[in-house]
């Protein structure tokens, strides 16, 4: 059992029902401590006591102003007739494959950075009820990451910046830069060459592609053999650094993608991320290739007319691979 559920079923028994009577975290620590020993570091502690706060599953709760914690109170959640709501995601809380939950927290904390930066993902690799598949596909990549040039000096909703975008059309060139992004929890030195020829075959007709790997690369000889096909086909290979049983103390993608700026940045500061190398660009979409997509699959469809719409308002809108 790992330390998230070990505090789900404790914390239950220290906390105070009344806010008033909250206890502040050195004092919790050591009342955890008492129970579970000294096998974890304060910081460790404190991190999943913030991260849980957070997560209206749980049982702990921060009070609103001030420090200090209480035990949450339970509330009943579901639509109409207390029958349950399910959207995009939500078919992890029902699902016990590990490598799952995984992959679905790592989809989510790669659409917080892209937009932490500024850029827009597009979920393409899903089935019909809306969720992505660990294996993906041969011919999309899992995103499209789109990068418009944004008029920095709107205080309003994110915005096009009018005359860049003008300029590239009367050039010619594309109005949005388009990456392609294949994500993989890790990479195997028997695996890596396939990993790594299906997300080129899924990206190929993107301005840009992109692999991005959750764990960690530590074995030097993966990293070099990485870093030389990377070069070869200018394909851009990064690391987030996170080991996968930290993906598994995480809240679930969801609450992940709910989460304020403030409530992420504790995800974030968990993350090591490492460059391997970076994406070439190519001159012009492959726009046969596009064209026969969006026939062939509804996701690449929904993703024209989402740049179609965005293009349309000369602004931004994340939609998170959701179809409105």
């Amino acid at each position: 059992m790992n330390l998230r559920e070990q505090l789900r079923l404790l914390l239950p028994e220290i906390l105070p029902h009344d806010p008033a009577d909250s206890i502040k975290g050195t004092e919790l620590i050591r009342l955890v401590r008492l129970r579970l020993g000294d096998g974890y570091s304060d910081a460790t502690l404190r991190y999943h006591f913030s991260i849980l706060s957070y997560d209206p599953t749980s049982p702990i709760a921060k009070v609103d102003q001030g420090q200090g914690y209480y035990q949450r109170q339970k509330k009943t959640l579901g639509g109409s007739n207390g029958v349950s709501r399910q959207g995009l995601f939500d078919s992890e809380l029902g699902e016990s494959d590990q490598c799952w939950s995984r992959y679905l927290r790592m989809v989510a904390i790669y659409e917080r950075l892209c937009l932490q930066r500024s850029r827009y993902p597009f979920l393409l690799n899903r089935n019909s009820s809306g969720t992505p598949s660990m294996e993906g596909e041969w011919d999309i990549p899992d995103l499209v990451v789109a990068d418009w040039d944004l008029d920095t000096g709107s205080d309003d909703a994110p915005r096009f910046d009018a005359a860049m975008l003008d300029l590239r059309r009367h050039l010619g060139g594309p109005e949005v830069g388009l990456a392609g992004v294949q994500l993989k929890l890790s990479v195997a030195p028997d695996t890596f060459s396939a990993d790594f020829f299906q997300a080129l075959s899924a990206t190929r007709w993107t301005l840009q592609s992109e692999i991005v790997i959750a764990e960690g690369l530590n074995d030097e000889a993966l990293v070099d053999a990485l870093r030389s096909l990377g070069h070869q086909f200018g394909v851009g290979i990064s690391s987030l650094g996170v080991p996968l049983t930290v993906l598994d103390d995480l809240p679930s993608a969801k609450e992940l993608r709910a989460m304020s700026a403030a409530e992420f940045e504790a995800v974030h500061n968990l993350l090591r991320i490492q460059k391997i190398t970076l994406p070439t660009s190519r001159p012009t979409l492959d726009w046969s290739a596009l064209n026969t997509l969006r026939k062939k699959h509804d996701s690449v469809a929904d993703l024209v007319r989402w740049l179609s719409e965005c293009l349309a308002k000369r602004q931004p809108e994340w939609v998170g691979g959701v179809v409105r």
